[in-house]
């Protein structure tokens, strides 16, 4: 089911997500262009690549795609919001903001890390040298989100931390919800893949997973149909009833 008003890139690994509201939003900006040690590495630890062009657009990264889709829909963005701080949602931030020309938007307690001002700590198990071909470049970000706020009439923030201190989800006219990495759809490919129609954030890259599972409770107290999740697949129809089948498991 088609959801209007609502655009998903998947790109590789990771979507992105383009708003049609009061204002046309970006949400997310996938990953930058990935160095072969990366690629190597995430083979190593478990990433099953799904085709050879998968890998080819984990090389390129995502920002071309991103343009090509914009001029070709003839969509002008008028803001850049980010679900949360990691690089493959906010590595070609930078650049498309300069390209777009537009501000961009987190929750405050990401902001930090975007701007380059705080380094969290990273995952154990990523090598010092992995971690250097992931290094994003800082970003000034315009405006810090707000738990509750209505970016726009259309476009409700929700803070759902745990997965980072600042992850959102974006709630479209109660009827499709945005959760960038605070779930996971059904997936094959993903690190740790999803084998449910939708499955909690991923342990190893959550800064504290026990609050990300508390925070998704939250949900709850929204109305919505679709559940659409940055990796894995979408769920058109019945997102919260999967929602409560998922956290009954839990």
């Amino acid at each position: 089911m088609q959801i209007a008003g609502v655009h998903e890139l998947a790109i590789a690994n990771t979507k992105v997500f383009i708003i049609q509201a009061q204002q046309n939003v970006l949400v997310d900006t996938g990953s930058g262009p990935l160095h072969d040690e990366v690629i190597a590495f995430l083979e190593k630890t478990g990433f099953a690549f799904e085709s050879e062009e998968q890998k080819k657009l984990m090389r390129v990264g995502a920002y071309e795609t991103i343009i090509r889709f914009l001029r070709e829909k003839k969509i002008t963005i008028d803001v850049i919001i980010c679900t949360h701080c990691h690089s493959d949602h906010t590595g070609n931030l930078k650049q498309l903001k300069e390209y777009l020309q537009v501000p961009v938007a987190l929750h405050r307690l990401d902001i930090p890390v975007v701007e380059g001002r705080e380094q969290p700590a990273p995952p154990a198990f990523i090598p010092p040298e992995i971690l250097h071909h992931l290094k994003t470049a800082p970003c000034a970000v315009e405006r810090a989100l707000q738990d509750g706020e209505f970016f726009c009439t259309d476009l409700q923030v929700i803070h759902v931390p745990g997965h980072t201190p600042g992850s959102i989800c974006l709630l479209y006219k109660n009827q499709a919800l945005i959760t960038g990495d605070c779930v996971i759809g059904k997936s094959t490919g993903f690190p740790a893949p999803g084998p449910d129609e939708l499955n909690p954030p991923v342990k190893m890259y959550s800064r504290d997973y026990d609050q990300a599972v508390k925070s998704l409770h939250k949900l709850l107290a929204y109305d919505f149909d679709a559940l659409l999740p940055s990796h894995g697949a979408s769920l058109r129809e019945k997102g919260k009833e999967q929602l409560i089948t998922m956290l009954q498991k839990l």
